[in-house]
């Protein structure tokens, strides 16, 4: 995934809580940097509940700013 990319995904995940139109493999890619953490049993959903990791917000809030 590309930077921007990145961005947009967790600016949608601190927005609905929900991981939509994401492949697995990119899910578990955000998650293998410590950015979100997926929800207990919700792996296999095509749109699991995630939530933002002290990483993950620090990294929105640092690429938000104009």
């Amino acid at each position: 995934m590309k930077h921007e990319d990145v961005v947009a995904v967790l600016k949608m995940i601190a927005d609905t809580g929900v991981a939509t139109h994401i492949s697995e493999a990119d899910l578990l890619s955000l998650k293998s940097y410590n950015l979100i953490e997926i929800a207990k049993g919700e792996e296999k959903f095509k749109s699991p509940t995630c939530v933002l990791t002290k990483k993950g917000r620090v990294m929105l809030k640092s690429n938000s700013k104009a």
